[in-house]
């Protein structure tokens, strides 16, 4: 293998591999709004209502990672979803939006078209 990438430790975190950046952060006034703040506010702090946040998990294979099958090599795929918190606990604002393969191609047509 000619990449160099994270393997299984003691806390067994093999899918960070496939998995190179965190599974969602706040958004605010800044795209990644509070990336800098302090653990205890930002990564250990509490929801609260009216703030908004994107859950985008990825999964990246790398084009140089030889345990993979070549066609698997250097793709990537990440699905993101917004949502607000409120009273009630969350709403899914790109609850809306396309979710299938054939469902996004005609979604990205009529865009192109219109």
């Amino acid at each position: 293998m000619r990449g160099t990438y994270p393997t299984k430790n003691a806390e067994g975190d093999l899918h960070r591999r496939y998995t190179l950046c965190s599974s969602g952060h706040m958004l605010g006034l800044d795209v990644h709004d509070c990336a800098q703040a302090r653990v205890d506010t930002y990564l250990d702090g509490v929801l609260e209502e009216g703030q908004v946040l994107t859950v985008e998990p990825g999964l990246y294979l790398q084009p140089d990672d030889e345990t993979l099958p070549p066609e698997l090599r250097g793709i990537g795929v990440r699905i993101e979803d917004d949502l607000v918190i409120t009273a009630e606990g969350a709403r899914l604002m790109s609850g809306a939006l396309p979710r299938t393969v054939a469902a996004v191609e005609e979604w990205m047509g009529n865009l192109l078209e219109g």
